[in-house]
């Protein structure tokens, strides 16, 4: 059976998880594509790509909707009905959050990588925490990735332009903030862990 958590941090936004225990003709028999998917799928050479790719329309699918009402512009995810869309996939796991609001999502599968990297995009953030401090490095990679998704810019520099406000663990959620040339935003932002990978999604807050 497939692995799935759904979310509903409020009345205007749904999340749906899904952990791939599945293999590809399980995928096929369940979901129906339509032919542009067809031939993206085919267009995905490893076989994690593909089943990555049929699992966030099983996603969709438990959230009321099907493949044929998710399409692409300018490669960002956009659905028919006008809600917004994010999707992320990391090895085994999938994720999507659709709202009303403005919203991002990001998952990872954590390992030292991190903090490597770490001094590329933490700027603010070390004001409340270590560069070897790997669990909330991750998190913060997390919801800065799913703030990039919302800006939608190639222009937006990690360090400068967004900044996540300190956090423990324990909390499951803090807020983050996107500054960038005139645009000032703050989205809520909701973290979890499942085994060995972190997730964050965010939703744009009319409070700020």
């Amino acid at each position: 059976m497939p692995i799935i958590r759904i979310i509903k941090p409020n009345d205007n936004t749904i999340v749906g998880i899904w952990k791939i225990t599945e293999n590809l003709i399980f995928f096929h028999k369940s979901i129906r594509l339509s032919s542009i998917s067809k031939q993206l799928l085919e267009n995905r050479n490893s076989r994690i790509h593909k089943l990555q790719f049929l699992s966030v329309r099983a996603i969709l699918v438990e959230l009321g909707y099907s493949d044929e009402d998710l399409y692409y512009k300018e490669k960002r995810p956009l659905l028919k009905d006008g809600k917004i869309i994010s999707i992320s996939h990391s090895n085994l796991f999938s994720c999507v959050i659709i709202s009303d609001l403005k919203v991002g999502i990001d998952v990872q599968e954590n390992n030292e990588k991190i903090g490597r990297i770490a001094k590329k995009f933490i700027g603010y953030e070390t004001s409340y925490l270590t560069f070897d401090d790997l669990n909330r490095i991750s998190i913060v990679w997390n919801i800065k990735e799913s703030i990039y998704k919302i800006a939608n810019t190639k222009e937006l520099d990690y360090k400068t332009h967004s900044l996540v406000i300190p956090f423990n663990l324990c909390d499951n959620f803090t807020y983050s903030w996107l500054i960038y040339k005139k645009l000032k935003e703050r989205y809520a932002s909701y973290f979890l862990k499942i085994e060995n990978y972190s997730f964050a999604y965010l939703i744009h807050t009319n409070d700020e």
